[in-house]
């Protein structure tokens, strides 16, 4: 079943003792894990899944997080997602990620993501150079 862009996911509850804390970040199946690092400046994504879905969840850092859906005329949203937040994106979702300051983060997918079947899932956009997207990063940028 397709699900909606979850924004600020709600992190399961947390379990305090003396040796430290457990927390759920994610009860939700998925095929593949990845530890990712992008510096402040660069672009991630740019891109849209024919099936792939992905939760995201920050360590760290700052993302300024663009997403669109397939549909023609749909409206292009962005927010702002930082260290602590989950959030989720759909397949047939064009998105791009733009990062404020360096960032790491694990992207938990619905599918392996092995090269191959990855890239073959895989369309290429170009939302960078959308007049809306640039001037919102410009934005982004000055500040």
């Amino acid at each position: 079943m397709r699900k909606k862009f979850i924004f600020k996911h709600k992190i399961g509850k947390v379990y305090k003792d003396k040796r430290g804390f457990i927390k759920t970040i994610l009860n939700y199946g998925f095929s593949a894990c990845l530890e990712v690092t992008s510096k402040k400046g660069t672009i991630r994504a740019n891109h849209y899944h024919k099936k792939d879905e992905h939760f995201i969840y920050i360590m760290d850092g700052k993302i300024l997080f663009f997403y669109r859906d397939r549909k023609r005329g749909a409206k292009l949203n962005y927010k702002i997602m930082k260290k602590g937040e989950l959030f989720f994106t759909t397949y047939k979702q064009d998105h791009l990620a733009y990062f404020l300051e360096n960032t790491h983060f694990f992207a938990f997918s619905s599918k392996k993501r092995f090269k191959f079947d990855y890239e073959k899932d895989l369309v290429r956009l170009r939302m960078d150079l959308e007049p809306k997207v640039k001037s919102i990063i410009s934005k982004y940028r000055r500040k």
